[in-house]
């Protein structure tokens, strides 16, 4: 099991992410944000370090 820190000042309301927290915090510990691969846009951004919950 990873351990897991609240990035203060981050909110994430993925709630299908391991990472998310009951008050929309954040507890990857860092997170990767950089351009989205599934669209041709050039606008979006994705959140790398996102993990689906099992």
């Amino acid at each position: 099991m990873e351990n897991k820190h609240e990035i203060s000042g981050i909110k994430c309301n993925v709630s299908n992410c391991v990472y998310h927290a009951k008050n929309d915090a954040c507890e990857a510990g860092m997170i990767e944000v950089g351009p989205c691969s599934t669209c041709n846009c050039t606008t979006d951004t994705c959140c790398n370090t996102f993990k689906a919950k099992n």
